[in-house]
C-alpha cells in the first residue's frame, strides 16, 4: 500500500477554514465563522428561526425507520439492488474518540464523528463497524474501565461541541449523552438518563459532550464517572443510574482528567461563574488552584495528568491575549498558554502546589503550515509518555515532542501533521499522518508505540521516541471519510473510475471496483465538486472557495499536469461551490460565482503549465445574476437535452432560467414558483437542480434546510411545479435534509433518486404527497448523510457519496429494482396499525399474520430512546396488544413490529 503522503494543492488548505477561527474572542464560543460554517448554516438552518433543529439528527434518523426500506419488502418482481461499498479503504474521516483494549492490545476500538464506532481484533489491519441503537452515534470521547473484573465495559460520549463539519454556529447535529458497551465495543447502547427530552432547542447540557473520565482506583461495586459537558462536569456513582453536577455554569469549553489515586482535576473556560483550574480529592468538593499569573480570558484548557508522577499535571490553554502568539498561513495571530502544576500538600491552591508557566517554550520555528496553531481550541492534545516524564507530547494543527518536558525550547521535535517546512503552493501533509490533532494513546505494554487520531483518522508508531518518528496508516478498511461531492465517466459504459471532494482530506481517486484496493489522491484541501470530461480525456477538481483546476491524470490517477483555472474576479463563491460541464461539450463548463453566473467557453485553449494563480483565458461573466440582496448561487446545472439550458438556483429559494446559455450572456429569467400548493419555501437554500437526461423539460429542484418542503417537479422546463416529497415530508418537520436529486431513464421507465442527510431514497412514481419514497442500500449506506449523486445512462451506475463511510454504487437497470407501492402493499403482510391514533390513556397495536411466529413491539419516542420493549408470540390471524399510555406525554411517537423476515415501524401520536 503506498504511503499516505497527502498532497494539498493551490490556494488556503488549512483547516483553519474548516473550524473557528483563531481571532474570535473568550467570551463568545462562536465568533467569527468560518465560510465552511457558514455555508453549512445557509444550506441547513430552518429559515424561520436561522437553526438547525436540535436533536435534528436524532428525530430525522427516527422518522426515516418509518420509510419503506427496499430489503425489508416481499417481492413481486424484480430483485432489489445490492449497493457495494467502494471506500476509500486506506483514508479515515475526522477522528475524536478512540482506545486500546487493555486486555487485549490487539483491539483497537475508535470513534468517527459522523461514521460511528468502529473496532478491530487485529491491531488496525481491518476494521468492523459496531452496531448501536437507532441513532446515529456522533462520537466525541471514550475510556474503558481498566478493572481486572470490567475491562469488557467501555463509556463513550457525544455530541461536538467545536468544528462539527454537519452543524454551524450555534446550530448543531447535537450528540444525545452517554453509551455504554459491555462486549469491548461490538454492541453500544444508550445511558437513557443521559438523553434529551425535547427536540424544540438544545436544553440539555448532554448533548455537547467534551470528556470522560473514570476513577479506577474505586472498587468494583463502583462505577465513578465524571462527563464534560457544556457548561457542567457530570459525576455518577452506581454507573449513570444517577448523575449529580459537581461543578456547573455557562462555560462552554470543559474538561475533566481523574488520577489512578481518584484526584479528579477539571477545567472551565473563563465565560463561566465557576471558570478556572479545580482539584479535588473526593470529586465532591473541589477547590480553585488556578494560578495567580494565570490570563483574564481563556477558552479550552486541556489536561494531561504525567502517568509517573501523578503529582505533576499539565495544563494547555487557548489564551486570546496572552502567552505564546504564532501566526498561520494567512499571518492571523493566535494566543496560548502552557502550565506545568506540581502537587505539594493539602488542598493543592496557593502554595500548596506549584506552578511553572511553560509558554514560552511552546514551538515557535516553521514555515506557514509548520508552526504552532490550535485553530481557536479546535485541535489540543497533551499527554505525557508513561515510563519517561520527560517526554511531553503536545498537539494542535501538528504534533511536537518534547525531550525535556518542555522545560525549554531546544529539546522540541516536530513529529507529525504537515510536512515539516510546507509552504503553499504545494502543500504536504507528514508521510502517513494529517494535521489537526485529537489525542494520542501508547500502548500499556510498550509505550514506545502509539497511536495518534487526528481528522485524517488513525496513524500508528512503533517508536515515539526515534528521531524521526515513522507513521503508519491504520486506515484499513475504517471506512470514515466524509465525501461532499462525488464524480464519474459519464461517456465510458462500466467504466469503474470514481472521483470525489472530502472534507478535510482533499480529492480522491479509485479505478478498481474492489473496497479493499487504496485510492490515490491527486489534490489535498478540503474536496470539493469535481468532474470528469467523457472518456477521461481531463479531470477538474475544485478545493475550497472554489479555487480550481484541470488535470491529466494517470490511469492509477497519479496527476501528471495541472492548470489551475478559476477565473480571475472571482467573488463570495460559496465553500464548497458547484459548476458543470456542459454534457454535450465537455470544454464548456458553468460556475457559481457569488452573485454571478460565470462561463468558460474553450477549457481546452488552457495549457497545463502547472500555474498556480487564477486565470482569464476564455472565461465570461454574466452581470448580476440574483437581483436578490445578499443571495448567492448555490446549485448550477446544464441539460443535456435540449442543449444549452443552463438552470441555477439560490441560498434566497430564487431559481432562474437561462437558453442559449452557450453563446454571449443571455438574460436569466426567473422561474420559481407561485403556483397555489406548489410554493417553493421562502429563504430557503436550493441544494441541487437536474434534469431527466433524456427529456430536459422534466426538472427537478431540491431545498436542503430543514422545516421545510423539500423536492418539487416540473415538466415543463420550470413553468409549472408540483411537490414531489411524498411520505419523505412530515408535518412535523422531522424528515431529511434533501441534499442531491438525480433522474435516470431505464429502459422500462424512470428512477428518480434523493440523497438525504438519512440515507439514499429512490422511486419509480412521482406522486406529489403521495409519492413513495423507498431506502435503497439499508445494509450498506444505511442512514448515513448522502451529500451527492452520479448517474450513468448507458449502465445504470448510481455512485453515492456520504458524508460518514465514504462511497458507494450500484446498477439500476430497471424500474422494477425499485418497489412500487402496490407491492409495498401487498407485501406488508401483517398490517401494523396503531388504534386508535392519535391515542389518549391506550393504544392498542393490531396486526394479521399469515403463521405462527415470535416478535417483539417497541416503542421509541421521536429522539430515539426506547420507551417500551415487548416479546410476543404472534399467531396466525388477528393479534392485539393493548399498551397503557398514561405516564406518556403529548407528542409524535413510533411503534416497530419485528418478527421474522418482517420488519415495520409506525408512526402514532398521544393527545391528552
Amino acid at each position: 500500500m503506498p504511503s499516505n503522503k497527502t498532497t494539498i494543492l493551490i490556494g488556503i488548505s488549512l483547516s483553519f477554514f474548516h473550524h473557528l477561527g483563531a481571532q474570535i474572542k473568550a467570551d463568545q464560543p462562536f465568533g467569527k465563522a468560518s465560510d465552511r460554517l457558514l455555508w453549512e448554516q445557509s444550506r441547513l438552518a430552518d429559515p424561520g428561526t436561522g437553526k438547525i433543529p436540535a436533536n435534528m439528527r436524532a428525530m430525522e434518523v427516527t422518522y426515516a425507520s418509518t420509510l419503506p426500506v427496499e430489503t425489508a419488502m416481499v417481492r413481486r418482481n424484480g430483485t432489489p439492488v445490492q449497493f457495494n461499498s467502494r471506500g476509500p479503504w486506506n483514508v479515515g474521516g475526522r477522528t475524536r474518540a478512540f482506545g486500546i483494549d487493555r486486555a487485549n492490545e490487539n483491539r483497537l476500538i475508535s470513534g468517527s464523528v459522523s461514521g460511528g464506532i468502529w473496532y478491530s481484533d487485529n491491531n488496525g489491519l481491518r476494521w468492523k463497524k459496531a452496531s448501536y441503537p437507532q441513532q446515529a452515534i456522533n462520537p466525541t470521547c471514550l475510556i474503558q474501565d481498566t478493572r481486572g473484573s470490567k475491562r469488557n465495559t467501555w463509556w463513550l460520549g457525544t455530541g461536538e461541541a467545536y468544528g462539527a463539519s454537519p452543524g454551524a454556529p450555534g446550530a448543531y447535529y447535537y450528540g444525545d449523552g452517554i453509551f455504554k458497551s459491555t462486549d469491548s465495543g461490538k454492541t453500544w447502547n444508550q445511558i437513557l438518563n443521559t438523553a434529551s427530552a425535547k427536540n424544540t432547542s438544545f436544553q440539555n447540557n448532554w448533548q455537547l459532550v467534551w470528556n470522560l473520565a473514570m476513577d479506577f482506583s474505586a472498587p468494583d461495586s463502583v462505577d465513578e464517572i465524571y462527563v464534560a459537558t457544556y457548561g457542567t462536569i457530570f459525576r455518577t456513582e452506581n454507573g449513570g443510574k444517577n448523575w449529580t453536577a459537581v461543578r456547573q455554569g455557562t462555560s462552554y469549553f470543559t474538561d475533566v482528567a481523574v488520577s489512578s489515586t481518584g484526584v479528579v482535576y477539571v477545567t472551565m473556560s473563563s465565560d463561566g461563574s465557576q471558570k478556572g483550574i479545580w482539584r479535588s480529592t473526593d470529586g465532591k468538593s473541589f477547590t480553585n488552584i488556578t494560578p495567580a499569573n494565570f490570563p483574564a480570558s481563556y477558552r479550552r484548557i486541556v489536561i494531561g495528568i504525567d502517568p509517573n508522577n501523578e503529582n505533576r499535571v499539565y495544563f494547555l490553554a487557548n489564551t486570546p491575549g496572552f502567552g505564546k502568539t504564532t501566526k498561520n498561513f494567512q499571518g492571523d495571530a493566535e494566543d496560548n498558554s502552557f502550565y506545568r502544576y506540581r502537587y505539594v500538600k493539602g488542598n493543592g491552591a496557593d502554595t500548596n502546589g506549584i506552578w511553572e508557566n511553560l509558554s514560552m517554550n511552546l514551538p515557535a520555528s516553521g514555515g506557514q503550515f509548520d508552526k504552532w496553531n490550535v485553530q481557536g481550541s479546535y485541535d489540543m492534545v497533551v499527554s505525557v509518555k508513561p515510563g519517561d516524564s520527560n517526554t511531553v507530547i503536545i498537539g494542535g494543527t501538528n504534533l511536537y515532542r518534547s525531550v525535556s518536558a518542555f522545560s525549554d525550547s531546544t529539546n522540541t521535535k516536530f513529529i507529525g501533521g504537515y510536512e515539516e517546512g510546507s509552504a503553499l503552493p504545494q502543500i504536504n501533509s507528514y508521510i502517513n499522518h494529517h494535521p489537526d490533532q485529537h489525542g494520542i494513546v501508547f500502548y500499556p505494554s510498550n509505550a514506545n508505540k502509539a497511536i495518534s487520531f487526528h481528522d485524517g483518522g488513525l496513524s500508528f508508531t512503533g517508536n515515539i521516541s526515534a528521531g524521526t518518528v515513522a507513521w503508519t496508516s491504520l486506515n484499513n478498511g475504517y471506512l470514515t471519510s466524509q465525501f461532499y461531492t462525488v464524480a464519474i465517466d459519464h461517456a465510458t459504459k462500466n467504466d469503474p473510475v470514481i472521483i470525489g471532494g472530502t472534507q478535510d482530506n482533499g480529492s480522491w481517486f479509485s479505478a478498481s471496483t474492489s473496497a479493499e484496493s487504496p485510492w490515490v489522491s491527486p489534490r489535498g484541501g478540503d474536496g470539493s465538486y469535481c468532474a470528469i470530461a467523457d472518456g477521461k480525456s481531463m479531470y477538474y477538481l475544485s478545493i475550497q472557495n472554489a479555487k480550481m483546476m484541470k488535470a491529466k491524470l494517470s490511469a492509477a490517477g497519479e496527476r501528471q499536469s495541472f492548470a489551475r483555472i478559476d477565473p480571475i474576479g472571482l467573488k463570495k463563491p460559496k465553500f464548497i461551490n458547484p459548476y458543470v460541464l456542459d454534457p454535450n461539450n465537455n470544454n464548456a463548463m458553468y460556475l457559481a460565482g457569488g452573485k454571478y453566473l460565470w462561463r468558460n467557453h474553450d477549457l481546452a485553449a488552457i495549457p497545463l503549465i502547472n500555474n498556480w494563480d487564477s486565470i482569464s483565458t476564455n472565461w465570461t461573466r454574466w452581470a448580476d445574476s440574483i437581483p436578490t440582496a445578499n443571495s448567492f448561487i448555490s446549485a448550477v446545472h446544464a441539460t443535456k437535452t435540449p442543449a444549452n439550458i443552463v438552470y441555477y438556483g439560490t441560498d434566497r429559494q430564487k431559481l432562474y432560467k437561462v437558453e442559449n446559455a452557450h453563446n454571449g450572456t443571455p438574460k436569466p429569467v426567473e422561474i420559481t414558483s407561485y403556483a397555489t400548493g406548489s410554493n417553493f419555501p421562502a429563504s430557503a437554500n436550493i441544494s441541487c437542480v437536474t434534469s431527466n437526461p433524456l427529456d430536459g423539460n422534466e426538472v427537478m429542484v431540491s431545498f436542503s434546510n430543514y422545516n421545510v418542503y423539500s423536492i418539487f417537479i416540473s415538466y415543463d422546463a420550470g413553468k409549472t411545479w408540483a411537490i414531489a416529497g411524498g411520505n419523505l415530508e412530515p408535518s412535523d418537520g422531522t424528515g431529511p435534509s434533501v441534499r442531491w436529486l438525480s433522474i435516470l431513464p431505464v429502459t422500462d421507465g424512470k428512477i428518480y433518486f434523493a440523497a438525504t442527510s438519512a440515507g439514499l431514497y429512490a422511486t419509480r412514481k412521482i406522486d406529489g404527497r403521495n409519492t413513495v419514497w423507498v431506502r435503497q442500500g439499508d445494509n450498506s449506506i444505511g442512514m448515513s448523510v448522502c451529500d451527492m449523486i452520479d448517474t450513468r445512462l448507458s449502465d445504470g451506475l448510481v455512485a453515492v457519496g456520504t458524508h460518514a463511510m465514504g462511497v458507494f454504487t450500484a446498477n439500476y437497470t430497471s424500474v422494477e429494482n425499485i418497489v412500487s407501492t402496490r407491492e409495498i402493499e401487498q407485501g406488508d403482510e401483517l398490517r401494523f396499525a396503531a388504534i386508535p391514533n392519535p391515542a389518549s390513556n391506550l393504544v392498542q397495536f393490531s396486526f394479521l399474520s399469515a403463521v405462527p411466529a415470535t416478535g417483539t413491539i417497541k416503542i421509541f419516542d421521536n429522539v430515539g430512546r426506547v420507551l417500551y420493549s415487548q416479546p410476543m408470540n404472534i399467531t396466525a390471524g388477528i393479534n392485539n396488544l393493548p399498551v397503557q399510555l398514561t405516564e406518556y406525554r403529548e407528542g409524535i411517537y413510533y411503534a416497530r413490529l419485528n418478527a421474522p423476515g418482517y420488519e415495520k415501524t409506525i408512526r402514532f401520536a398521544v393527545a391528552k
